[in-house]
């Protein structure tokens, strides 16, 4: 039987994650047979400096409108408490490969800059500052009033293309799509919720850095060459900061994975395209044999475009 809504016992939707409460229902010495170091407590400091350790075993949540992190517990197949880890929760997001095409034909991804002060900078332990990482737009899921006047998360290809136009200054919006398998996992240790992960083809020649949303640490934006992204990545640190951010560099990653069905099916559609102008040209005297290869040329790029919209 599926779990319902999540909650402060209730941690995750698969049966093998349940809340400390009812490990300690399954097994009543589960906490009490293990080192004291391996279980997870919270330790609250009160605002008038009293510090309070919970017991482990006790259910706790810390919740806002961005995420979650709850107590929760790992079971063995057999549902016997096995051991605990706290899971953590973020509210709908997605992570974006913006990317188009220049005058030759080149292959662009946007890259921003973008301080993290929660990460640590273990490459310079001296250094304060929080670290900038080179990473791919992202970004949460705003909530919107549909026409039913409900309040309802965006769409993830409306939310893609908000943050590409915010974020990169990108104007023009030509195309959007999704691997196969959308959902992006950034860290399933311990992470239980995904990220939408979409392609955005953006236009090149229309780009207003000038629009880029300022009222978020953003630094820097570009539209970069695929050579020079794999190189940034194997470099690790360049002016627009480290290239070490999992998330970002997995997702390039995929989008490079099919980054030749674009192509094909570009190519496929040029191909198709000029047969049927050369056609038109001479439309007046085409014989009944040069009519049906028209109409089959036209079906061919319906389901060119077909398919690639399902790309």
């Amino acid at each position: 039987m599926a779990k319902q809504e999540l909650g402060i016992s209730d941690p995750g939707k698969c049966r093998q994650l349940i809340s400390p409460s009812e490990a300690l229902r399954r097994n009543p010495n589960f906490f009490e047979g293990r080192p004291t170091d391996v279980s997870w407590t919270l330790t609250v400091r009160h605002l008038d400096g009293r510090i309070e350790k919970l017991p482990a075993g006790t259910d706790w949540e810390a919740v806002s409108r961005f995420g979650v992190i709850r107590s929760a517990v790992v079971t063995n197949p057999d549902g016997s408490p096995a051991f605990d880890r706290p899971r953590y929760d973020e509210a709908p997001n997605v992570n974006i490969v913006a990317w188009g095409k220049d005058k030759k034909g080149k292959v662009k991804v946007a890259l921003i800059s973008q301080s993290r002060p929660h990460a640590d900078n273990e490459f310079e332990p001296e250094n304060t500052e929080p670290m900038i990482f080179e990473q791919i737009p992202m970004g949460f899921v705003d909530k919107v009033i549909g026409k039913d006047q409900m309040e309802r998360f965006e769409h993830a290809h409306e939310a893609a293309t908000r943050e590409t136009q915010e974020e990169t200054g990108a104007i023009a919006v030509l195309d959007i799509a999704c691997p196969e398998y959308s959902k992006h996992y950034p860290n399933p240790t311990f992470i239980g919720t995904n990220s939408d992960l979409v392609f955005v083809e953006v236009d090149l020649t229309q780009i207003d850095k000038m629009k880029m949303d300022r009222t978020e640490p953003i630094f820097n934006a570009d539209y970069v060459p695929v050579s020079e992204v794999l190189a940034d990545i194997k470099k690790g640190k360049t002016d627009r900061g480290y290239a070490r951010m999992c998330t970002a560099n997995s997702a390039i990653l995929i989008f490079l994975a099919g980054l030749e069905q674009f192509h094909r099916a570009e190519r496929n559609h040029t191909v198709v395209s000029r047969k049927i102008e050369t056609y038109k040209k001479v439309k007046t005297n085409l014989s009944d044999e040069e009519r049906r290869k028209l109409f089959k040329l036209k079906s061919e790029i319906r389901e060119l475009e077909k398919k690639a919209t399902k790309k």
